[in-house]
């Protein structure tokens, strides 16, 4: 029996990210919002509103009249990284090996997107992956939400292995587009139409592939921290001050700039400026005054290396982070956990 659209929900932060792939400005988040009922304050950051599967769905067409790019689907599920899932992305790339991050992901996915879900099953040969969708949407829309939830899973797959996954075999229940020769763009191993379900299927001897995305351990410790400064963010009425805070806090830190954070926001980036500096704000400023005080917790409340904190801060160069560290707290790094260590 169908489940109705009514039933099955998605958090707003995808909303979001529709917005931004189509380079909306604020002016523009009504047109996408057209006819689900929702206020425009779902698409700004700080808010994890649960919108039905109907809403989403409206949200869907609505994109595709602001945008008649046939692989519009693709397009999104191509921004889908394992950060784009806020606490389920990040505990998937805490995992040891593969199998353990896809069991994560399907085995938390109903909190955040319910909307959709995936089935994992191992053979002789294959790790088998399928994506059922489970709302009522119309062919289109069905079709770039399993597109999306394809692309999905590759990410996370990608970032676990390390390396394009390019030996696999991706399965689509619906018939070929007219715009099939780009899946080629998107995907990495050869892409397959026409089929019983759809699925991923990953060679059964990628299940135990360690991760190597670094120090698992360190990077589930680095979300931990993050979520609990989130948490210390009011949840309306933010401020252009606290929404650039809390949009750093909701990615890998390094990954972002001044212009991503501006676009994730909906605003150009001298807007932005000029809104922080009416606050006697910067983007620097917050910046800097956000990684200072992830190092010093860091330092504070963990046994990582030096090494390792600047790793998750984004410096590539440690000599760099020390640097930075020796700026913000005129000491270094190991003086100030010793510091601590006797206070």
């Amino acid at each position: 029996m169908a489940i109705t659209t009514q039933t099955p929900f998605i958090t707003s932060s995808y909303a979001r990210i529709i917005a931004r792939e189509l380079h909306l400005q604020e002016r523009d988040l009504p047109e996408l919002l057209q006819g689900t009922g929702l206020p425009r304050s779902v698409l700004l950051p700080g808010d994890d509103t649960r919108i039905s599967g109907a809403q989403q769905v409206r949200i869907i067409q609505n994109a595709r009249r602001i945008n008649t790019d046939p692989d519009l689907g693709l397009q999104i599920g191509r921004q889908l990284t394992p950060s784009a899932h806020g606490p389920i992305g990040y505990l998937a790339l805490s995992s040891p090996d593969l199998l353990t991050a896809l069991l994560s992901l399907r085995d938390f996915l109903p909190l955040r997107i319910a909307i959709v879900q995936l089935g994992i099953e191992q053979t002789a040969d294959w790790l088998r992956c399928t994506l059922q969708i489970r709302i009522a949407a119309p062919p289109e829309e069905k079709r770039m939400l399993t597109e999306c939830f394809a692309l999905v899973l590759q990410s996370l797959v990608e970032s676990i292995i390390g390396r394009p996954l390019d030996n696999a075999r991706v399965e689509f229940e619906f018939d070929a587009p007219a715009y099939r020769a780009v899946y080629a763009d998107y995907f990495h191993s050869p892409t397959h139409f026409s089929c019983e379900t759809s699925r991923v299927l990953l060679p059964a001897a990628l299940a135990q592939t360690p991760n190597v995305a670094g120090d698992p351990g360190s990077y589930g410790m680095a979300r931990d921290l993050c979520e609990q400064l989130l948490s210390q963010l009011p949840a309306t009425s933010l401020s252009m001050t606290d929404r650039v805070r809390r949009r750093l806090l909701s990615m890998p830190a390094g990954l972002a700039n001044e212009e991503d954070v501006a676009r994730a926001l909906f605003v150009s980036k001298r807007t932005l400026a000029r809104r922080l500096k009416k606050e006697g704000s910067g983007y620097r400023q917050i910046r800097d005054n956000l990684f200072a005080e992830l190092a010093a917790r860091h330092l504070r409340e963990s046994e990582l290396s030096i090494e390792a904190i600047a790793a998750l801060l984004g410096y590539h160069d440690s000599a760099n982070f020390r640097r930075a560290f020796r700026r913000w707290f005129g000491a270094s790094p190991n003086a100030y956990r010793q510091a601590t260590e006797t206070a």
